[in-house]
């Protein structure tokens, strides 16, 4: 076998500005979305006591930490409100008329009221799709404020942060 067998075919380095996100439930923050990181994958361990050492062993569960995505608000603010207005909905805190949900029941899981499908597609070099993370029943947990403020010179348009949980991610060449 020679080396040049073990050479990848694809040189090309990932950028880290060729991307889309696209969330299911809330069209307005797809547009102005800029920042998305791929969460954290842990996987747990344990330790097995021998007679000589302590050794450690892969465990059995994945963790996936939280995804937080970045995006620009719009000056109706409709990409916010489409996050406030899910949060809202999934906590209630007026009245049960707020919540997506009178009762936690198995059909108001299923009819996507409470949680939405998204996906980061990544481009190439060329701006060509890629490769696809879909995140599985994602749901906002935190939603960061917005600073109004006077004393800004230069324009700086506000930006939000949301956070969600989910159930799954995979990754799937396109």
């Amino acid at each position: 076998m020679s080396a040049l067998s073990n050479q990848p075919t694809n040189k090309n380095m990932l950028s880290p500005n060729g991307f889309r996100f696209v969330l299911n439930r809330t069209p307005n923050i797809n547009y102005f979305t800029y920042s998305v990181p791929i969460p954290t994958l842990t996987l747990g361990d344990y330790d097995i006591t021998t007679p000589f050492a302590t050794l450690p062993y892969p465990g059995d569960k994945l963790r996936y930490e939280p995804l937080s995505i970045r995006f620009r608000v719009d000056e109706d603010l409709k990409n916010y409100l489409e996050i406030h207005n899910w949060l809202v909905s999934l906590a209630s805190p007026e009245s049960f008329d707020q919540s997506a949900y009178t009762s936690r029941s198995s059909s108001a899981f299923k009819n996507g009221d409470i949680f939405s499908d998204g996906s980061l597609i990544v481009m190439t070099s060329n701006q060509n799709p890629n490769i696809r993370i879909d995140f599985k029943d994602l749901f906002p947990v935190s939603l960061t404020e917005l600073t109004f403020d006077a004393s800004i010179s230069d324009i700086q348009y506000l930006e939000a942060t949301v956070t969600f949980r989910y159930s799954i991610y995979n990754i799937v060449e396109i």
